[in-house]
C-alpha cells in the first residue's frame, strides 16, 4: 500500500514526517527510507541534504541552481551523489519496515531521479510506503501508480498531530 502525504511547497511537510517517524519509533516500528532536510539556514533555502532514516545519516542532496553539475529540479540541481543515495536508500530497504521517500517531484513524473529504484517496491504488494507529493502534482502522480496497488492520499493535518497519520497507515505499522 502506498500512503501519500500530500500538501503545499513550504507547507511543514519534511517536519511533519519527523514526528511520524519519531512516533512509529516509539511504537517499536522504526520506518526506513529517507527525508529531505533543509541544509543550513536562510531563505530562499541553500539547499537539501538528505537524511537516511537507518543509519542517521545526512548527505546532500540538493543545492541551488549553478551550485553543482547535473540534473536540475526548479531552483535545484540534484548532486549526483545525494540522488545514487537515495535510490540506494530505497533499494536495499528492509520489506518488513515501512518505507518513507520525502519526496516524489517533477523527475520522477518524467521516470528519473528516485522512480527506476521506487517503482519496483511500488509494485510489490507485500510493501507499504510514505511518500510526499507535493499537492500540485498529485493528479499528475495519481496517474502513475501501478495497477493494483491500494493507494491512500493524507493531505497534511492542520493540527499537525502525527497520530493522524499513524491512523492511516496499514495495520502492522498502527498501535
Amino acid at each position: 500500500m502506498i500512503t501519500i502525504l500530500t500538501g503545499p511547497v513550504g507547507a511543514g511537510k519534511t517536519t511533519f514526517l519527523k514526528a511520524v517517524v519519531d512516533r512509529l519509533r516509539a511504537l517499536g516500528r522504526p520506518p526506513d527510507g529517507y527525508l529531505s532536510e533543509r541544509a543550513g539556514d536562510g531563505l530562499p533555502a541553500p539547499g537539501y541534504d538528505l537524511l537516511d532514516l537507518r543509519s542517521g545519516r545526512r548527505m546532500p542532496f540538493l543545492r541551488k541552481a549553478g551550485r553543482a553539475s547535473g540534473l536540475r529540479t526548479g531552483a535545484f540541481d540534484v548532486l549526483p551523489g545525494g540522488l545514487a543515495a537515495a535510490a540506494d536508500i530505497i533499494a536495499r530497504s528492509d520489506p518488513s519496515r515501512l518505507l518513507i521517500i520525502d519526496e516524489l517531484g517533477r523527475l520522477e513524473l518524467g521516470g528519473g531521479g528516485v522512480w527506476p529504484a521506487a517503482v519496483p517496491v511500488f509494485a510489490d504488494v507485500r510493501r507499504s510506503c510514505l511518500v510526499v507529493v507535493r499537492d500540485a502534482l498529485m493528479e499528475d502522480y495519481q496517474k502513475r501508480w501501478p495497477a493494483g496497488i491500494a493507494v491512500a492520499v493524507v493531505p497534511l493535518p492542520p493540527s499537525r498531530d502525527p497520530e493522524i497519520l499513524v491512523r492511516v497507515l496499514p495495520a502492522g505499522f498502527r498501535p
